[in-house]
């Protein structure tokens, strides 16, 4: 069984009877403790004097410390109140009741509910000493009492009731000087049918014609006593065996709008618990608890939505489970390349969506291009080839014309060589520097060159540049260096170099593209056939090397005066990616540098061409 305190309520006497508001408590049983803020004050005597809201229910609370009213420590024995916060009202001609709100507010036939409350006497209640005193607990349905209960003060013991019984000893609160001790009582209570769906009330009081009955707990008849009854308590607190429903789950059989209604279900435990049970897809709630099975738990409905629509399911206007069904949605959207290269700067873009035959269009921030007949109809699955039209450009694909959208990273658009921004060639050998060179340009503390991969974008996640260094040749900002050079060697690979406004990813000019090659490490070593040195009238002196060479093959020849350092870095290359002759000879000839050095060395190297 799951108890509740429903509030700190505390009644004692000379008032007409009233009830004490309490706060909203947190999820127990009941989703409302029960008692309402009167007017944001606990015994506001006004409020319930009114007997207007809720119906039934007037009368005037009197309070202790937390309340005054003119109850203060002198009404006590040792001139302080017997509990924490004391309350005190007169049960005289209207009882006090107070109807519970929320989930768990009406009865389920079968369920037991109880409700409990702490009273003590009033000895040393100075005033009231020889007054009769009783107190009254009980439950109503819709207002009607259903279940009630009584206990009364010692000046009681004697009276018997219509039937000719006595008040039983377990009933008589002893009224004696010193006894302030607090007695837990109690009133059960097994909701039938008649009483299921009605709200519960628990009332405290009865009337001043109500007497003690052993068979039915009430007997009303004339007052012989010519007195009020008072009564003190304190702490009430209800609980329930009726189980507590929740929503296991809410489910749709798809997400995406497909021209089809769709299904939305629900699993609810202990449904026949529930109370209200709403369905909100944003215009407002329905009522579904009808299209629930209450044995089972189960419910559905379906929908048809046009548009992204959350729909919200509402359990005792408590808890909620949401499904949202989408409009589109976009599974893929990938770019086969990062970089567009020349001359066609072309870019293809794959895409996969749903719902098929959707609309679909392409956008690249200033073009908007409707791709639906480039989508497969039957699996949603599509392909086209754009040119990229800035140097810088990402593509946003969208379903629908809705909010199911995606965007690729950002594709470049490359660039060759410029007044701005250059690199001394196309294509180099590993090890071999490339100098990146610009003039004119905003040359920021924090510009910088970068020299990325070709499948790599930059400020892309985890996509970074293999080289990069700020204007001033570190990678610590500073200066203005609105020209110069930077030396970057890399390993073999396809690149681009690029030139970055600041700190970030805002490119500036670039991106340049070029490749490094690996020199081909041959079979053995090359085979020079002939060397000759020649006056040749027009050209000056030239040398001419011819070497075995194999078909289908390029040929890098280096030149130095001097054998010292790598042929690669330090040697100057004379011949880059000369053509096999095929499989048998090769020759070159250069035209030897004026004045003409007195020794010359050269070293030839295999390269694969570039597909």
């Amino acid at each position: 069984m799951k108890t509740r305190n429903l509030s700190l309520l505390r009644h004692a006497s000379m008032a007409v009877a009233g009830l004490l508001a309490t706060a909203l408590l947190p999820a127990a049983e009941l989703q409302n403790g029960g008692f309402d803020t009167a007017n944001g004050t606990d015994n506001n005597a006004a409020y319930w004097a009114s007997n207007a809201t809720p119906p039934g229910i007037g009368g005037t609370v009197r309070g202790g410390n937390d309340g005054g009213f003119g109850w203060n420590t002198t009404y006590f024995a040792g001139g302080a109140f017997p509990t924490n916060r004391t309350f005190a009202s007169t049960f005289n001609s209207t009882p006090v009741r107070q109807d519970l709100t929320g989930s768990g507010s009406t009865f389920v036939a079968g369920a037991t509910y109880t409700v409990s409350a702490q009273i003590f006497s009033a000895a040393g209640y100075a005033n009231c000493r020889n007054a009769r005193i009783m107190w009254s607990l009980g439950l109503t349905a819709d207002g009607t009492p259903v279940a009630m209960d009584h206990w009364f003060s010692d000046e009681f013991a004697a009276q018997s009731v219509a039937n000719g019984g006595p008040i039983p000893n377990n009933h008589i609160i002893q009224v004696v000087t010193g006894n302030n001790g607090l007695t837990d009582v109690s009133v059960t209570f097994t909701a039938t049918a008649a009483e299921a769906g009605k709200k519960i009330g628990i009332r405290l009081g009865g009337t001043d014609q109500t007497k003690y009955s052993p068979v039915t707990g009430i007997v009303t008849g004339p007052d012989t006593t010519g007195s009020q009854y008072y009564g003190m308590m304190d702490t009430i607190t209800f609980s329930s065996d009726r189980p507590s429903a929740s929503l296991n789950g809410f489910y749709s059989d798809v997400d995406v709008v497909d021209g089809h209604p769709i299904t939305l279900s629900w699993d609810i435990l202990n449904a026949g618990a529930v109370e209200t049970l709403t369905l909100n897809d944003g215009t407002g709630a329905v009522n579904v608890l009808p299209l629930t099975d209450t044995q089972t738990g189960y419910g559905s409905t379906t929908v048809n939505p046009t548009a992204n629509t959350t729909y919200t399911l509402t359990l005792d206007g408590g808890a909620t489970r949401q499904v949202t069904i989408l409009n589109g949605r976009v599974f893929s959207f990938t770019a086969d390349r990062r970089i567009a290269l020349a001359p066609a700067h072309e870019v293809t873009l794959d895409w996969n969506v749903l719902p098929v035959g959707a609309t679909v269009t392409i956008s690249d921030g200033t073009t908007t291009t409707d791709v639906t007949a480039d989508t497969d109809p039957d699996s949603g699955i599509g392909s086209r080839t754009f040119t990229v039209p800035s140097a810088s450009t990402v593509y946003t694909i969208n379903v629908n014309n809705g909010s199911a959208t995606a965007t690729t990273r950002r594709v470049l658009r490359a660039t060759g060589n410029s007044a701005a921004f250059s690199i001394d060639k196309q294509a180099y050998v590993a090890g071999e520097p490339t100098i990146a060179t610009w003039s004119g340009t905003g040359g920021n503390a924090a510009s910088w060159v970068g020299i990325y991969a070709q499948n790599n974008t930059p400020g892309a996640p985890n996509e970074y540049s293999v080289q990069w260094n700020y204007l001033n040749g570190t990678q610590n900002t500073g200066g203005n260096h609105t020209s110069g050079t930077l030396s970057f060697t890399m390993p073999a690979g396809n690149y681009y170099a690029v030139l970055f406004v600041d700190g970030n990813y805002v490119v500036e000019q670039g991106p340049i593209p070029f490749t490094v090659t690996a020199p081909v490490v041959p079979d053995g070593p090359i085979a020079v056939r002939s060397v000759a040195r020649t006056t040749d009238p027009v050209n000056g002196e030239r040398f001419t090397i011819t070497w075995d060479s194999k078909a289908d093959v390029q040929y890098d020849v280096y030149a130095s005066a001097t054998l010292a350092g790598d042929p690669l870095v330090a040697w100057e290359k004379v011949g880059n990616a000369v053509p096999s002759e095929g499989d048998d000879t090769t020759t070159f000839s250069e035209d030897l540098p004026t004045p003409v050095p007195a020794r010359r060395f050269y070293k030839i190297y295999e390269v694969v061409p570039q597909p």
